[in-house]
């Protein structure tokens, strides 16, 4: 009963815009009769630091991963502001699509079984499909990310700037 997934990790280009640092696929492997799980990604310290590349072996550091998860689902035709959080998100795609949309101005599409690992990167989601994506988040803190020694601040929605200047590329 062998399984795979595609992994979409993101990062910063030198300018510090959000770009697609790799995109690949995950195969299971047999732990136990049943139970076949794929290491997607492990944080080798708490709080996580963005501006580095971490593990992506699936075996945790001294302290690995603890985290938030959150279910939600995006309506059809919904889209989020662009934003940035101080935080490693895993955002794993459980039904439907949605479009990921970073400030570089790339467009991805994720599809159910797709994970995105958002790396503090300036962020959309966009529902441009008729039914529902329904998403698990996995929330984990993290520090500020330092492009060539520019901290790149949190924007979250609400944030006017945020807004104004990428509401319009995402609609």
């Amino acid at each position: 009963m062998s399984y795979e997934l595609k992994r979409i990790v993101t990062g910063h280009d030198d300018d510090g815009l959000a770009v697609i640092r790799s995109i690949n696929t995950l195969h299971s492997r047999v732990v136990a009769d049943g139970y076949e799980p794929v290491e997607v990604w492990c944080s080798n310290a708490l709080p996580v630091n963005n501006s580095e590349d971490a593990r992506s072996d699936g075996t945790p550091g001294e302290r690995g991963s603890r985290a938030l998860l959150r279910f939600g689902e995006l309506s059809p035709g919904h889209h989020s502001p662009m934003h940035r959080s101080q935080s490693l998100d895993y955002a794993i795609c459980i039904a439907g699509e949605c479009e990921l949309h970073l400030d570089d101005g790339s467009v991805t599409l994720v599809r159910a079984g797709d994970v995105v690992v958002q790396r503090g990167t300036n962020h959309a989601w966009h529902n441009n499909s008729a039914e529902p994506a329904r998403f698990a988040w996995i929330l984990i803190d993290a520090e500020p990310v330092s492009v060539n020694g520019t901290v790149l601040a949190e924007q979250m929605p609400g944030d006017h700037d945020v807004l104004a200047d990428w509401a319009p590329n995402i609609s």
